[in-house]
């Protein structure tokens, strides 16, 4: 069974294989995608439940109805940011519609901290044998189809 994501980012699209941080590069987390954006706004890529939000506002754990989890990850070490230059429109417990805004992030704030703003889509549950493709190179658009699984 195929199954398909759409991109929670605007911006260039990536496989995650492509992340500047070997955690994610090499999967530790899982797979998924990777987009250097080009807006700053991050998107619900589907009808969800929002299960974590990270302190530091950063990151963002979901689950969608059939129980696909996935983690949206805003740029490398921002952890570091303590959530300056990030604001949440969403909380834990919260349901989503596809194309509800979750989150906002300040690209050009991480940039000046010297950290990357790729934004990374982790889906961290998936069986192993099933390996995330995305569907085109280049430029995408927020809820465009980024990747199948």
């Amino acid at each position: 069974m195929t199954q398909s994501f759409n991109s929670p980012f605007t911006g260039e699209l990536h496989p995650i294989t492509d992340a500047p941080d070997e955690v994610f590069s090499e999967k530790m987390t899982g797979d998924g995608f990777l987009v250097y954006p080009t807006d700053s706004a991050v998107y619900a890529p589907c009808d969800s439940t929002v299960d974590l939000v990270f302190d530091t506002k950063h990151a963002l754990g979901l689950r969608t109805a059939d129980g696909l989890e996935y983690m949206l990850h805003i740029g490398i070490d921002t952890v570091q940011m303590n959530g300056a230059g990030f604001q949440v429109f969403v909380e834990p417990g919260q349901t989503v519609k596809q194309g509800d805004k979750l989150l906002e992030f300040d690209a050009a704030a991480i940039r000046a901290a010297g950290l990357s703003d790729a934004c990374l889509c982790v889906f961290t549950d998936l069986d192993e044998e099933r390996e995330v493709r995305p569907v085109k190179s280049g430029a995408i658009r927020a809820l465009e189809e980024a990747v199948r699984f």
